[in-house]
């Protein structure tokens, strides 16, 4: 059975400034550039919300124009109230509303002022009219003055600061919105540091699209990096010269600043991920985080997947936060100071990885597998251990089932005699044991 959507309830009072069904608010995506047929249905209507460039196209009309500036929230809560007040109100917004525009930022107010309010249903029951009107988009109309099938594309964002170069360079098309700082160019130059290989890759750059400053630029990754432009600027990653980054799965130790040993190495990495069974959602703590390539692997496999890191020591919490910034992973949260004192401050995870903890370890564990949910079957808690003190600890621990087990002793190829012979040399044996709540 269909859901009902009793928005009109007064759950806040934000909502209770709104009475019963009356006026109408649409929200129009004007793409590129303003369509004569939003100009006329703006024409007939009583109130528009828009910014100041698209504002200009209804001067002299009938309408009443009210400017985004300074404060888009508060104007779109001045637009739901003339709304419910009975009248007709328009929000104009650049390129696709709901694409990180104006109709995203809408529906984040209307869930806070109506907790019961859901979309995706046939009709919204608002206390007035909601209406969304789609508009050909900066990167469609990019791809249809180019001749790019993007139907296979993947759609990427760099309107906030970090950006995961790798997961970018794998798509086989891929089409990325700029902003700032993260211009066209400068998002080249990040996934020609990512990984090198990819600069002669064929893209296209663009900015301006359907204005008299419209500038198109087809070259190879390393080329764009030297172009120079806006942040209105589109990169479209194509095919062609494509280098396949390999999965981030063990990555190269080079990939990361750590201080002394700790970190955990390429070797291990892999199997201590498998058993944390890696959710694609959720939170992953990451205890005692040193470099802090096990929660960062973890992000880049689950892009969606939450990292709490927790580390003390300023150099390591330096080093994770370089790390980062490198990889371009922004799903991981960095907590600086004592294990135990960070615990109850974090998140519930839903998997637990402890890469140290020292004479704290047994305290850690009792409060980590504590804050797990028993009833999930792949809840699990994964901790290290190299010396033979903590082994004996964990093999005696009780507070959770022990799930698995086991140790890895890993040899890599060295050079011996001036190079003239090699050997395989031994690394530290290291142990690791996973564990589930008991229920």
């Amino acid at each position: 059975m269909p859901e009902t959507l009793l928005a009109s309830s007064p759950a806040s009072d934000a909502a209770s400034a709104f009475s019963s069904p009356k006026g109408s608010l649409d929200v129009y995506s004007c793409g590129t550039r303003i369509s004569p047929h939003v100009i006329d249905a703006c024409r007939r209507i009583d109130h528009v919300f828009a910014a100041d460039k698209l504002l200009a196209f209804l001067q002299g009309g009938s309408p009443v124009c009210h400017n985004l500036s300074p404060s888009p929230r508060k104007a779109l809560l001045k637009a739901m109230e003339l709304a419910d007040q009975g009248a007709r109100v328009a929000l104009l917004s650049t390129g696709d509303a709901l694409y990180h525009g104006l109709g995203s930022t809408l529906l984040d107010v209307l869930g806070k002022a109506f907790p019961d309010f859901r979309t995706g249903n046939t009709g919204f029951n608002l206390p007035f009219a909601l209406t969304f009107h789609p508009g050909i988009t900066a990167f469609q109309a990019l791809c249809h003055k180019v001749g790019i099938a993007w139907s296979e594309a993947r759609l990427f964002s760099a309107h906030h600061s970090f950006l995961q170069p790798l997961r970018v360079l794998r798509a086989r098309t891929a089409i990325i919105y700029a902003g700032l700082p993260l211009t066209a160019p400068r998002i080249a130059g990040k996934l020609c540091e990512a990984d090198p290989s990819s600069s002669a890759r064929a893209c296209v750059l663009a900015e301006n699209i359907d204005t008299d400053n419209e500038r198109i630029v087809s070259c190879t990754l390393g080329e764009a990096c030297d172009l120079a432009m806006g942040p209105t600027s589109i990169l479209v990653l194509l095919p062609k010269g494509a280098h396949a980054p390999v999965l981030p799965l063990g990555l190269a130790d080079e990939h990361f600043h750590f201080e002394n040993h700790c970190l955990t190495n390429r070797y291990v990495r892999p199997v201590v991920l498998s058993c944390l069974r890696l959710p694609c959602r959720g939170v992953l703590w990451d205890l005692g985080a040193g470099s802090g390539s096990v929660g960062l692997e973890a992000a880049l496999l689950q892009p969606d997947l939450a990292v709490c890191a927790v580390e003390k020591f300023p150099e390591r919490c330096a080093n994770i936060e370089a790390n980062a910034k490198r990889l371009g992973v922004p799903n991981l949260a960095l907590t600086r100071g004592d294990i135990l004192k960070a615990m109850p401050t974090l998140p519930n995870p839903a998997r637990i990885f402890v890469g140290g903890g020292g004479k704290d370890l047994a305290r850690i564990l009792d409060l980590g597998l504590a804050r797990l949910d028993a009833d999930d079957p792949d809840a699990r808690l994964v901790v290290t251990a190299i010396t033979m003190e903590t082994v004996a600890m964990l093999t005696q621990y009780t507070g959770g089932v022990c799930m698995e087990a086991l140790s890895l002793d890993i040899a890599v190829r060295a050079d011996m005699v001036a190079g003239r012979y090699s050997h395989l040399a031994p690394l530290n044996r290291i142990h690791i044991f996973s564990f589930r709540p008991r229920v």
